[in-house]
């Protein structure tokens, strides 16, 4: 096993066979006062227990993803040592982030308040591209620039964007099932043996979600899908 790469949440190795193992970490990502928040690029400090509660969770959405037929870079998980191994995927340019929100909160409403607010459903929902890019505040792309920028083709957008709603619709779905609401999440997608398939993580770590109208921690959302 050889190191590849330092991640914010994540450590990352190369195994002999070419697969990834990610080794999840406590950390936790907000903003530059400390606040944690999934929407944020830095990080804000350390959770115990963070890292092993976004795998299990990560490793309970790919298994149902796996058994809907969603293709995914998953191959298997180790609680016991906070790892999973997956495919080695390869990302749009340097990395672009796909995002639905279904009820307006947190950067959308800093950058649309003037037309909704705090709590308002989206209908339909929004769906988001932005890049992968820490250091400009992961800013937000068009069908036009991923074009221009030859990051995906007009077919790949349309396709991810389909894909994306549909696999975000069944996280919803499933959370409704026990009692929260889904705000907004984070995905992303890669390309394994010339597919796109979805790769990264679903976990509490990329998704803000209610219950019972007070939004739920970190540690609070992920016991309540894996419990």
């Amino acid at each position: 096993m050889e190191f590849f790469k330092k991640g914010k949440t994540k450590d990352i190795y190369k195994l002999e066979n070419g697969d990834l193992l990610l080794r999840f970490k406590d950390t936790v990502t907000g903003h530059a006062e400390g606040q944690t928040d999934p929407g944020g690029n830095k990080v804000v400090g350390e959770i115990a227990g963070v890292g092993s509660n976004a795998l299990r969770v990560t490793s309970y959405y790919f298994e149902l993803l796996n058994k809907k037929g969603v293709p995914t870079h998953f191959v298997s998980s180790d609680v016991s040592k906070n790892e999973m191994v997956v495919k080695h995927a390869t990302h749009f340019g340097k990395g672009l982030e796909f995002i639905v929100r279904y009820i307006a909160t947190g950067s959308f409403l800093k950058r649309f308040g003037l037309y909704c607010k705090d709590g308002d459903i989206m209908s339909p929902p929004v769906y988001e591209v932005t890049l992968k890019d820490d250091d400009h505040d992961d800013p937000p792309v068009t069908i036009d620039i991923c074009e221009s920028l030859k990051l995906v083709t007009r077919e790949q957008y349309h396709f991810l964007k389909s894909q994306t709603l549909d696999i975000c619709n069944l996280i919803k779905d499933d959370l409704a099932k026990k009692g929260i609401v889904l705000y907004d999440i984070k995905t992303e997608f890669g390309y394994v043996d010339g597919k796109i398939v979805l790769i990264d993580e679903i976990s509490a770590g990329n998704m803000r979600a209610f219950k019972d109208g007070k939004k739920l921690d970190y540690d609070t959302l992920s016991k309540l899908i894996i419990e």
